[in-house]
């Protein structure tokens, strides 16, 4: 017979130990946390963003007093407000989750029921007879050994956990990828727009030299109308200009996933230099451009020139550029190291293995222990059996799926295996191509320099012959095309040099 106190007390210590061992898991899960130095925080619900408001004409700060993003100041921006990359932190903290599922097969079963029976005897020849009992019984089942099958998908599991981090520090390369491309486009706009502008004060200077030469009898209509049709032109670029300026901004805020009411302006980068101190000013005033006078000199024959302004405002001047130091053979070397998409996959490689060591393991048989207690009481007694004991066995085990269960991990594991060979020779001939694709761009940008230098002279040249009627208007505005062309076309082999440099140091997995 029990008294009440010893059934209290064998109650506590089922609960005990449940609560004990619940708080082994929790505590090495902690451990875990620790190592990683994460904060524990209470889990919000995930809340829909609320988007800033529709930028309308100038914004409400004066342009020259917006604030300035560098390019860090972007990707840093990118990588704390990027949903995408909050997606891929969540596959992490669900892998990790599926650690503790898997440990969780060493931790105790605790079980119970009540119940209630009633018996009832009828015969001709018994005396009828009715019992009635009442029971309850509370037990723990715990999983001492299985051989190592657990164990294999604890580490599988475990293995999952990397092959996820490295998936999200790829993820991190690509955000980084897109706002730097596109911080890029916003320079090479804003460059371009400098062309554009600096082009429509020169075909208004020369709209009103052509127009006062001719009212001299100097030059013929048809010039005056040509300058006047290239000055309509001019300011159609300047139009097209500052829309592609709007399009590649509201492109970086897309890829930094921006969530301010108020814009921003970029700065220079090291090899993206074309920024000059006052050009947030000059697009401010963009809109009402009108010829500065002292862009405008004067033969000694009274005959208006346009040069003394152009060098001024040459998109080459102060330009430098710092060619990437590396060769190809490092390049690849630094890929195959660092590169997180191939080490995820040498990590599902070690995913597959402990998957196969885990399905082997179904031969092997489970120990368990198990302590139970239960008090039953009818009519006449009652009884409370205490009850502890360990088992042997194999459970419910089908040899010939898992003869094609253990076929199936082997065909995973090669599967695994092949994907790192594919990715090895990806990345081998990624990193060469855009390396040479680098190199190609970088051999250009000196040629181009020197022919918008050559340009220009010519231009220079042509509108000192124009001024003195040796040569007429077709090839001066041939010689102010080439000018113009040469600047865009360098701007543009710039900005292609930068997004090699960037796709090489992605290919690289260098951020």
């Amino acid at each position: 017979m029990f008294s009440m106190g010893r059934i209290k007390k064998i109650l506590s210590l089922i609960i005990l130990s449940f609560l004990f061992f619940n708080n082994c898991f929790a505590i090495e899960e902690t451990k875990v946390k620790k190592t990683k130095k994460t904060k524990k925080v209470k889990k919000e619900r995930i809340k829909e963003i609320e988007l800033p408001k529709v930028q309308e004409g100038k914004p409400k700060i004066p342009f020259s007093k917006l604030p300035v993003f560098s390019l860090s100041d972007c990707v840093e921006y990118a990588i704390s407000h990027n949903p995408n990359l909050s997606v891929s932190y969540e596959r992490i903290k669900a892998s990790k989750a599926q650690v503790g599922e898997s440990r969780a097969n060493f931790a105790p079963r605790l079980t119970s029921r009540v119940n209630y029976n009633h018996n009832s005897n009828q015969g001709s020849r018994i005396i009828n007879s009715h019992e009635n009992s009442i029971g309850f019984n509370v037990g723990i089942s715990q999983l001492v050994w299985d051989f190592g099958r657990t164990k294999a998908r604890i580490d599988m599991s475990k293995f999952d956990v990397q092959s996820a981090q490295y998936d999200y520090d790829w993820d991190i390369l690509g955000v980084i990828y897109d706002v730097k491309i596109n911080y890029y486009k916003v320079l090479a706009a804003l460059a371009k727009l400098d062309i554009y502008e600096q082009n429509v004060r020169i075909q208004t200077l020369n709209y009103e030299r052509t127009k006062a030469m001719f009212d001299e009898g100097l030059k013929s209509k048809i010039d005056v109308v040509n300058a006047q049709v290239n000055l309509a032109d001019a300011k159609i670029q300047l139009v097209e200009g500052r829309n592609s300026l709007q399009v590649s901004m509201i492109a970086l805020k897309n890829s930094m996933f921006y969530q301010e009411d108020d814009p921003f302006v970029v700065e220079n980068t090291e090899n993206f230099g074309f920024l000059k101190a006052d050009y947030r000013k000059k697009i401010e005033n963009m809109m009402t451009i009108k010829p500065i006078a002292n862009i405008v000199k004067k033969t000694d024959d009274g005959l208006i020139m346009l040069t003394s302004g152009i060098e001024h405002n040459d998109i080459i001047e102060n330009f430098e550029f710092k060619p990437l130091v590396i060769s190809k053979q490092e390049a690849v070397n630094q890929a195959l190291e660092l590169r997180p998409d191939l080490k995820s996959n040498r990590m599902l490689v070690q995913v597959q293995e402990q998957s196969l060591k885990a399905v082997k393991k179904q031969y092997a048989p489970e120990i368990t222990s198990d302590l139970s207690w239960g008090y039953t009481k009818n009519e006449s007694s009652y009884s409370s059996p205490l009850q502890l004991g360990a088992s042997v066995g194999l459970g419910a085990l089908n040899p010939v799926m898992t003869h094609y269960q253990i076929e199936e991990a082997k065909s995973y594991l090669d599967i695994a295996l092949y994907n790192i060979n594919i990715a090895k020779a990806d990345i081998f001939f990624e990193v060469q191509n855009n390396y040479v694709n680098m190199r190609t761009l970088e051999k250009k940008i000196p040629l181009l320099n020197e022919k918008v230098r050559a340009t220009l002279e010519n231009f220079e040249l042509a509108d000192g012959r124009y001024s003195v009627g040796l040569n007429n208007y077709v090839e001066l505005q041939d010689a102010l095309t080439n000018y113009n062309t040469a600047q865009l076309n360098f701007v543009e082999a710039v900005f292609n040099y930068n997004s090699a440099r960037e796709t090489l140091l992605k290919s690289m997995g260098v951020r």
